[in-house]
């Protein structure tokens, strides 16, 4: 019994639990939680690397008016506020000045090295002097344009328009954007376009929330002063998961307000006090309070789903406590609290094993998600158990005596119990043959491994998002081509053959264009071939001067062009050099380091024949066609069936722990077999009823079977022990009843995750509770007794 000083002891860390949860609670919907860490795939890596990367960051925002002017006013006042957030790491709203002077003082001197990507076979025709005296006539016109600030100063130096035809190439994007008074605008004019990163993953929904919300009220206000008439649209991955955050919230404070009610109405009708109910929750409440407390210094965050979860727990862990207050309230003769708590030890912790047990394959698994519901699941278990067996009994002095209606209750449940052990054993051994039919039909079960289905996105943000990508950029979402090198020049010659190869398939009509590091950076080699290509013609500079002469310019006056051929060249440009300069943030998206290995990146554009652009690819070492959506389907098969297979080695392990207590075939079968013949009639019935199940559901089976053992262990020890069998009937129906309550709000959630884990949940542990004395009275256990009393 706990004294005075333990018990301020308690409460004092408990409310300083309290008190640290409230200030560090953020739920996290962070799609990565979801992808292996550790893994062995390369492409599973990159994949997970993808899912938070500066394109994902990267927000664009839409604004429309009836009058372009007005739609570019406003963009502009909107550009001047957003730049001040906090969150905001760079905003664009046209060709940033200090980029297009960086671009010149890397390019301009190494211009010669991006004149052609084939320079042995094109550069000579263009070398030629009928090509040249055309470009000749082509530089008068662009001298003579309202362009002329661009090329004049140029000129001299690069008659060839090599640095002219590098910024060609890098404006050459598959974006539908142009610039009018210095605002990106789309091509008909009627949307202004601003592009903007954020400093926090797309998946931290606490500030990706703030920034939307600052941006909904900046917008609002300015909708105001420009009558209303202005339309603001966005493209980001944020909004979804600020969407799916909120969504898990709600359906999180509904679960636990509905768990906490439903629970304390059940107690109200056995227990016919409030008192009690509140004295049965001080256990399943610790074990949330510790779990979520840990869990938040173990992992930084939890994850939405987590916590969902965390408070059906509520359902699981009062088993414990519920089991005690019952079996103290019809103690026959009374006993003290703590007596009963020894007494009914064993069966405690053998119960709360047998559900970690059950667990455990969840937390060395490669998802943080799903190690974060083991920890959650195993630290809350064990943390009702102990103060169930050590907190409780000091507690339990104060709680009202049972009803009668409890008592006659219990003596009910005892009396169809005997009346059932009188049945024939053919209709005793019933559930056995069901779920031996129901393994039968297990083989025709047809699983389903897209995991978009369990995180569905909202329509409307969906069909948002796709109409501002339209007017700006339409690059493929889920389908990349990695290539893996060993290190960074490498990578870069890796990636000019891939776009070459790209290229082909552009040509051939299987996707509309690519986007990736080719747009940057050429390999070393192909920028020396170039230089090479050029400087190998000994008479250029005269053949030049004289061909430019012949269509009006001064002769000589290309003569600082002869002089950069004679001179010393610049270096090759190199993946550091961009990376060292201001332009790095072009170069993020492409190529990311992956321990040992640099992969690159290339988006693609309007895919029409995936089949064609992987046979475009065949041959080249390290390129893979990624399909990210395939790859992501495939890692949650495997780690299904490695579940499964874990499911079995919990199994093992549970009846390893039975056998281990027990030593007896019979109460090991007793104890074990409800669990399993659950499982396989879920399976089973999923398969009848051409439900596709999926890992949410496999998951679900862990809980159902560790649950589903505690009732088989209560079972036989109390008939083992022979007495108080109705005390244990009625604390169980009561366990079962606030479990299926718990796990049945679970099922009407707005997340499909949470419907597969309530609708199996729940059905599985009502037919456990239904299972356990069947299965004992089938192997004919003896010395179980109807009588209430203790």
């Amino acid at each position: 019994m706990l004294g005075r000083r333990q018990a301020l002891a308690l409460a004092a860390l408990s409310v300083a639990m309290i008190l640290y949860c409230a200030l560090n609670l953020r739920l996290g919907t962070n799609i990565t939680h979801f992808m292996p860490t550790g893994s062995s795939s390369e492409l599973a890596r990159i994949s997970s690397l993808l899912t938070d990367s500066p394109l994902t960051r990267t927000i664009v925002l839409s604004i429309g008016a009836s009058d372009s002017g007005v739609a570019i006013a406003a963009a502009r006042e909107l550009a001047v506020q957003l730049r001040r957030h906090p969150e905001v790491a760079w905003l664009r709203s046209a060709v940033d000045e200090s980029e297009l002077a960086e671009l010149f003082r890397l390019y301009f001197p190494r211009r010669h090295y991006f004149l052609s990507e084939d320079p042995e076979r094109l550069l000579p025709p263009r070398l030629e002097e009928p090509a040249l005296r055309a470009r000749a006539r082509l530089l008068i016109r662009q001298l003579a344009s309202p362009a002329s600030s661009f090329f004049q100063p140029l000129a001299a130096e690069d008659p060839l328009g090599a640095f002219e035809g590098l910024v060609a190439r890098l404006r050459a994007d598959p974006s539908a954007l142009r610039v009018e008074q210095g605002q990106f605008v789309t091509r008909d004019g009627r949307f202004a376009i601003l592009l903007l990163g954020t400093r926090s993953s797309a998946f931290d929904s606490g500030a990706q929330g703030r920034l939307l919300d600052d941006l909904a009220t900046s917008f609002d206000a300015l909708a105001t002063r420009h009558g209303h008439s202005l339309i603001l649209e966005r493209s980001s991955v944020g909004a979804f998961a600020v969407a799916a955050e909120r969504s898990v919230k709600a359906d999180v404070y509904t679960i636990a307000a509905c768990s906490i009610i439903g629970v304390a109405g059940l107690f109200v009708l056995f227990v016919a006090s409030l008192r009690g109910f509140l004295i049965a929750s001080v256990p399943p409440l610790a074990g949330i309070l510790v779990a979520t407390t840990l869990g938040l210094l173990v992992f930084g965050e939890l994850d939405g789903l987590t916590m969902a979860f965390g408070a059906s727990l509520m359902g699981i862990a009062i088993d414990y406590s519920n089991h005690l207050l019952i079996h103290h309230g019809l103690a026959d003769p009374p006993e003290p609290p703590l007596r009963t708590a020894v007494r009914l030890g064993p069966s405690l912790r053998l119960g709360a094993l047998t559900t970690v047990a059950s667990f455990v394959g969840l937390g060395v698994t490669a998802f943080p998600a799903f190690r974060q519901m083991s920890f959650f699941a195993i630290t809350g278990v064990l943390t009702a158990l102990v103060v169930s067996l050590f907190v409780l009994p000091s507690l339990l002095v104060h709680a009202p005596p049972l009803p009668r209606r409890s008592r006659r209750m219990a003596a009910a449940l005892g009396a169809a119990f005997d009346r059932v052990r009188g049945l024939p054993r053919a209709v005793r051994i019933a559930p056995l043959a069901l779920g031996t039919l129901c393994f039968l039909a297990i083989p025709g079960l047809q699983w389903s491994d897209d995991m978009s289905r369990l995180m569905p996105l909202d329509p409307d943000i969906i069909e948002e998002d796709r109409r501002v990508r339209e007017r700006v950029i339409r690059l493929e979402t889920s389908r990349f081509v990695i290539g893996l090198a060993a290190d960074e020049a490498a990578a870069v010659a890796l990636n000019d053959a891939i776009h070459t190869r790209l290229a082909a398939a552009v040509a051939g009509g299987a996707l509309d264009g690519t986007r990736s590091l080719h747009d940057l950076l050429w390999s070393e080699a192909l920028q020396r071939r170039n230089l090479e290509t050029l400087t190998a013609d000994a008479d250029l500079y005269d053949r030049v001067d004289e061909a430019f002469a012949r269509e009006g310019f001064r002769p000589g006056a290309f003569r600082r062009f002869g002089d950069a051929l004679e001179g010393v060249p610049a270096p090759v440009l190199r993946l550091g050099d961009l990376r060292d300069s201001p332009l790095s943030t072009l170069v993020e998206p492409f190529v990311f380091e992956l321990g040992d290995r640099v992969a690159v990146v290339t988006y693609l554009r309007g895919l029409h024949d995936a089949d064609a652009v992987t046979a475009a690819l065949e041959g080249l070492d390290g390129v893979y066609s990624l399909d990210q959506r395939s790859l992501v389907d495939e890692i949650y098969r495997e780690f299904r069936q490695t579940t499964l297979r874990q499911i079995l080695v919990g199994g093992v392990l549970v009846i390893g722990l039975l056998a281990f207590r027990y030593r007896s075939w019979r109460p090991v079968v007793a104890a074990a077999l409800p669990s399993v013949i659950v499982a396989l009639v879920i399976l089973g019935g999923l398969s009848v009823a051409g439900v596709n199940p999926n890992l949410i559901h496999v998951m679900s089976l862990i809980m159902v079977m560790g649950m589903g053992v505690d009732y088989g262990i209560f079972c036989v020890d109390s008939a083992a022990a022979g007495r108080a069998f109705g005390a244990t009937l009625l604390s169980l129906l009561v366990s079962c009843l606030t479990t299926v309550l718990v796990f049945g709000t679970l099922a009407f959630s707005s997340q499909p995750t949470l419907q597969a884990i309530g609708v199996t949940t729940g059905f599985g542990i009502l037919l456990s509770y239904l299972l356990a004395p069947l299965t004992l009275a089938a192997v004919g256990l003896a010395g179980a007794r109807s009588s209430s009393g203790g």
